[in-house]
């Protein structure tokens, strides 16, 4: 599965590997407990001498991200793309379920953007709609037929959407509705659950993934920020409550429910651990709003046309007032939006302000449509097929750890799941997966690299409608082979 690498580099990127590439590694391990938080240098890592890896299966990646970091701050344009094995890869194209680096490395890929490939990498039916879009020109500043009937067909499959309105983002489109839930209730506080992710904004971005020792106790956790820079809101504005957790999710209306505006929340969790909701929690939730008035908004960002075209709220069976979509909505394409309530949407008429200079561009909702068509054929056969697949791999990888003997814990609905190394027999909370064996999980993800596997470092797999039969079993092939490896050294 590996082509010969092609070098293009210059002798003096080879020269300056030696000298830069400790801070490749050590900026790049992010959370990775083989960072060294007090070291800089480290002449050997995983037996491989620095000086040699011009030579190893991944050479052009790293000589590029030492590039990279001299012109990109970090040496790439998101945080969330370090995935450092041994630097972040370059990706030089992709189709249907496979995706190619600058060494002519093949690999089966489970990333698919974060999820929004739900098509697989190259669509025709999406490359075609874009590209006709593109050359009608965009950016016009201006309402288009297109918008409106991407409008319709979203009211029309969503369960809450009685109006939407379309961002660029997932992180903006949360921003409005938490901004159209506080102007709604003429409340501040927004309660969240810990292990949670809404966007990387200063009002969202708290107890995401925050250590243990700042959490505070488990029925009552801290409110944490997640980055450097990060204005502090005022006290109470953002409360952080446990998923799962009925029981301190009511303590917590009882003290503050008159100052909630609304509770934010993943109908699965998939950033960490891929938890689903107990049997009854979102309803719980939902019961709660209501009780306290307060707006329930559904952060489908990731379920959102991955677990049914309704999203979430259709295969939960639980209705928010408001939701926000992206990620699969697009087929690929920067699109988001945030549907809801007529009563509450229309709130941006009468004082609440969102804008943006490139939503709804032209070519984005082409593909948007387009996905949507695809999904929507054959009265939705895509999604059967997509979770039978999905769970045929899940089954194939738990039988695979259970040959070696090894705790690999597979967990989530399908269409998105998670692997992690746990005596837990399921992680219901944030908690829960921070107490499964990182190391060994980046272990085995890396090995998985190694055999032309690619997946996300925190365990999340997302399968695409492209992997076929034959992609699920080298996928389940190389896994087992991987596992192997990892049983005869633990």
């Amino acid at each position: 599965m590996t082509g010969a690498p092609n070098f293009g580099c210059t002798n003096l990127i080879h020269r300056q590997i030696n000298f830069h590439l400790k801070n490749v590694f050590l900026d790049g391990l992010g959370d990775s407990p083989l960072a060294s938080k007090e070291g800089i240098a480290r002449p050997v890592w995983k037996g491989v001498h620095l000086a040699e890896v011009s030579t190893t299966r991944y050479a052009r990646s790293v000589a590029m991200q030492v590039r990279a970091k001299t012109v990109l701050a970090g040496g790439v344009s998101s945080n969330f793309r370090y995935h450092p094995h041994p630097a972040p890869l370059v990706i030089t194209h992709g189709k249907g379920a496979e995706a190619w680096d600058s060494d002519g490395n093949r690999y089966i890929d489970y990333i698919m953007g974060n999820g929004p490939a739900i098509h697989g990498y190259a669509h025709p039916a999406i490359v075609e709609a874009t590209t006709r879009a593109l050359e009608m020109g965009e950016g016009f500043a201006s309402v288009s037929e297109p918008e409106v009937a991407l409008g319709e067909a979203m009211v029309d499959v969503i369960p809450c959407a009685q109006r939407v309105r379309f961002e660029v983002s997932g992180t903006l489109a949360d921003q409005i509705a938490i901004r159209l839930a506080r102007a709604h209730t003429g409340r501040n506080a927004i309660l969240k659950f810990e292990g949670h992710y809404h966007g990387w904004a200063d009002t969202a971005f708290v107890s995401v993934r925050p250590p243990l020792n700042a959490a505070g106790p488990a029925e009552r956790p801290a409110a944490v920020p997640g980055s450097q820079g990060q204005a502090l809101t005022p006290s109470g504005d953002v409360i952080v409550s446990s998923f799962n957790d009925i029981a301190a999710l009511e303590r917590t209306f009882a003290e503050a429910g008159e100052r909630i505006a609304a509770v934010i929340l993943e109908p699965t969790s998939c950033n960490t651990g891929v938890i689903e909701p107990d049997p009854e929690f979102l309803a719980s939730v939902r019961r709660l709003c209501d009780d306290h008035g307060a707006l329930l908004i559904f952060d489908e960002v990731i379920t959102g046309f991955r677990l049914s075209l309704g999203g979430g709220q259709e295969f939960f069976r639980v209705t928010p007032d408001l939701a926000v979509f992206a990620k699969a909505m697009g087929g690929g394409a920067p699109i988001a939006m945030v549907a809801g309530r007529a009563d509450v949407m229309d709130r941006v008429m009468t004082g609440v302000v969102h804008g943006g200079t490139y939503n709804a561009t032209g070519s984005a909702l082409a593909a948007a449509a387009a996905s949507l068509e695809l999904l929507r054929a054959d009265d939705g056969a895509a999604y059967p097929l997509l979770f039978e697949r999905s769970r045929r791999l899940m089954d194939g990888l738990r039988d695979a750890a259970d040959r070696h003997g090894l705790p690999l814990l597979v967990q989530g609905p399908g269409p998105v799941f998670c692997t992690v190394f746990s005596d837990q027999s399921a992680v219901r909370t944030y908690r829960d997966y921070k107490a499964s064996d990182e190391a060994l999980r980046l272990r085995f993800l890396e090995a998985l690299q190694d055999r032309g596997i690619r997946t996300k470092t925190n365990g999340t797999w997302f399968p695409s409608l492209a992997h076929t039969p034959e992609d699920i079993d080298t996928t389940i092939s190389a896994a087992d082979d991987a596992l192997a490896e990892l049983a005869r050294t633990v």
